[in-house]
């Protein structure tokens, strides 16, 4: 199921991103590990669902690259 999600972002985040598919989908597992964690601090009461969702779509933004990016 892994697998299957994570191609799934990639495939829809590379019309947004300058990295090729590889590295593309190598960042989308790092940023689901991320998910993992975030979620984990969430149910923990460590963090607010606000700053949970803030911190995923930095990370997401951050991780799509640029055109300059290899």
């Amino acid at each position: 199921m892994l697998d299957s999600y994570t191609d799934l972002m990639a495939a829809e985040l590379l019309p947004h991103s300058g990295l090729a598919p590889e590295a593309l989908r190598l960042r989308c597992v790092g940023v689901l590990g991320a998910a993992e964690a975030v979620a984990a601090e969430l149910n923990r009461g460590r963090a607010s669902a606000d700053d949970a969702v803030t911190a995923l779509i930095d990370l997401i933004m951050g991780g799509l690259g640029t055109r300059t990016d290899r």
